[in-house]
């Protein structure tokens, strides 16, 4: 299908697993955006539920969308394998959960923002929480996020179903890839949100143009946090301990060499090799601008460094 040279060709990067109580609405959303060519790509990460598997040959039949179906990795490393898999033909590229609903200008607007942009950019946005059948909840942020790196390393709020990013940060994602270990301990849009912050820019909106659906089986969500089991947790099992400082660690030793702010270069740094240095562990402990961005008090925040659990 020939394209107008005009409208921004867009490629889609959606994980599938399990997923068709919901995926077919969410396809059809995608599929109904408006002043973009969309290309949607489906890895389909090891489901075993025949009705996923059926509607994703039957939507495999579009030639605007193409169905990949592979063994179970995880969903971190599901989605990076999307943005490696994918190139860099497209003018932009995105995430999409499975459950949601993408309101028809949703693309566009995104692109409105960045288009611009002569440096690696991210757009991200707010979005309106709906439950399981569909009905509003709430806004989820009420005020608008800090788009510096400190808070995504520390507690990241932006959602990957709302990122759109540019061909200049696909280029750097695609050469720059994180560890299978770091992909256990943060998802995939920590990742693209840390690169994009110490390499370029993101762009926050505060508008909604996404319906995020709150349900039972969410893999990701909205959550509330309960501080003593996950401590619990993160003593029992090692593959939850230290996301913070790895995530650091290997921004730094990856991109070190494209972060053009010498003081951010420092930080991660020490963030990243805190536990190899008492003197760094004393540094992290002392630097107060860190916990602010944790959500969490002061001396949870100590506990986690002394018991290099950050």
């Amino acid at each position: 299908m020939e394209t107008n040279k005009c409208i921004p060709k867009i490629a889609v990067l959606l994980s599938s697993y399990n997923g068709s109580r919901f995926i077919q609405t969410q396809i059809d959303s995608i599929l109904n955006q408006k002043d973009v060519f969309v290309t949607l790509f489906i890895r389909d990460d090891g489901s075993n539920d025949e009705r996923t598997l059926k509607l994703l040959d039957e939507y495999n039949e579009n030639p605007n969308i193409i169905v990949k179906k592979e063994r179970n990795i995880g969903l971190a490393k599901s989605f990076m394998n999307l943005v490696y898999e994918v190139g860099t033909e497209y003018d932009y590229y995105c995430f999409s959960d499975q459950d949601d609903i993408w309101l028809e200008y949703k693309l566009i607007k995104a692109i409105e923002k960045i288009k611009e942009k002569k440096i690696p950019t991210l757009y991200v946005s707010n979005q309106t929480l709906i439950d399981s059948n569909g009905n509003y909840l709430a806004k989820r942020h009420k005020k608008l996020l800090s788009t510096g790196y400190k808070q995504i390393l520390c507690n990241n709020l932006f959602s990957g179903c709302t990122m759109v990013w540019n061909e200049l940060l696909q280029e750097i994602l695609i050469q720059y890839k994180p560890s299978d270990e770091l992909l256990q301990k943060r998802i995939h849009d920590v990742w693209v949100g840390m690169v994009a912050s110490v390499v370029g820019t993101i762009i926050y909106d505060d508008e909604s143009y996404i319906l995020y659906r709150q349900h039972e089986n969410n893999v990701v969500g909205v959550k509330k946090s309960k501080k003593l089991k996950e401590y619990i947790k993160k003593f029992k099992n090692s593959n939850l301990r230290n996301g913070r400082s790895i995530l650091a660690k290997e921004i730094y030793l990856l991109l070190k060499d494209k972060i053009l702010d010498d003081s951010i270069k420092e930080e991660l740094n020490y963030i990243g090799n805190y536990q190899e240095s008492k003197k760094l562990k004393k540094k992290l402990l002392k630097d107060l601008t860190l916990y602010k961005y944790t959500g969490e008090s002061k001396l949870e925040y100590k506990i986690k460094v002394r018991f290099n659990l950050f």
